[in-house]
């Protein structure tokens, strides 16, 4: 019995003989290499138990408190690069709203990144347009702590875990946003 499957490439179905599962073969239609994979037996499938909705609820629970954690972090840590880091304001308590007078720190300008990035990779575009809304008036600032961004370590600014092209995707974007 011949084993059945598509190209990996070309997505034309192949049929090759069973002695040569297990090994890579070159599709007779446009030459590429494909994996012969072994014909499933009763005995290798494998037995599914019912999601455990607890548990999940509970991952996801773990999943937002950390985040809520990494947030707080972030505020309360100094920005690498920022001059008087870890100083604070004086005469400021933290939480105070920056007035529009002041330039906003490079902390606060970061925060506003990571909120950003959050709303994009949730799918919130209208808080995402919001959030580079506020970023436009500091374009200059924002712009100069983007480059910063590109070699360090993002995950210290607390931005989400997403893969790196997904990541520096969405901070290009904002980059064009600012034009």
């Amino acid at each position: 019995m011949a084993i059945e499957f598509h190209c990996e490439h070309c997505n034309k179905l192949v049929k090759a003989p069973d002695e040569v599962a297990g090994q890579q073969g070159k599709c007779p239609h446009c030459g590429g290499v494909n994996y012969i994979r072994r014909p499933l037996k009763e005995s290798d499938e494998l037995e599914l138990a019912p999601i455990d909705e607890e548990a999940e609820a509970q991952a996801r629970r773990s999943a937002l408190e950390a985040a809520a954690v990494q947030q707080r972090l972030l505020h309360e840590r100094s920005v690498p690069g920022e001059p008087g880091a870890g100083k604070g304001r004086p005469g400021v308590r933290r939480g105070t709203p920056v007035t529009p007078a002041s330039p906003p720190s490079s902390k606060h300008l970061a925060a506003l990144i990571v909120r950003y990035v959050e709303a994009m990779s949730q799918g919130r575009l209208e808080a995402a347009d919001s959030v580079a809304g506020e970023l436009r008036p500091h374009r200059a600032a924002v712009i100069s702590l983007l480059d910063d961004l590109a070699g360090e370590d993002l995950a210290a600014y607390g931005m989400p875990t997403l893969p790196r092209p997904v990541l520096f995707g969405f901070l290009k974007q904002l980059r064009a946003l600012l034009g």
